[in-house]
C-alpha cells in the first residue's frame, strides 16, 4: 500500500540520504508556487539548510525573501542544494 506524503515530508525523507540539488527538489512539488512556499517553510522552521553549490556557503536568512518570496530561485535552481539539519534528521528517521 502506497502512502501519500506531502512534498515537504518527501523532501525531508529524501534528504536523509544526503544533500539534494534544488532542481531535484523542485520535481517533488506540483508547481513552482508550492515549491517556493514549501522550501521556504522548511528553511524557516529550521528543518533544512540552503547552500550555494560552488562555495558550499550557507545562504543567509536575509536572502530567502529575494529567492523564495520574490521567486528568483526558480531561475537559479542549479545554484543551490538543500541539506537536512541535525535537528530534523532525528525526527524524520
Amino acid at each position: 500500500m502506497a502512502v501519500n506524503m506531502s512534498p515537504e515530508l518527501e523532501t525531508l525523507d529524501q534528504l536523509l540520504t544526503g544533500p539534494l540539488p534544488l532542481a531535484i527538489v523542485r520535481r517533488v512539488f506540483p508547481d513552482s508556487d508550492a515549491f517556493t512556499r514549501g522550501v521556504l517553510g522548511l528553511l524557516t522552521s529550521g528543518d533544512v539548510r540552503l547552500l550555494e553549490n560552488e562555495s558550499q556557503n550557507e545562504v543567509p536568512g536575509w536572502r530567502w525573501r529575494e529567492l523564495f518570496i520574490d521567486g528568483n530561485v526558480i531561475q537559479m535552481l542549479g545554484n543551490f542544494e538543500l541539506h537536512i539539519t541535525d535537528q530534523d534528521a532525528g525526527r524524520v528517521a
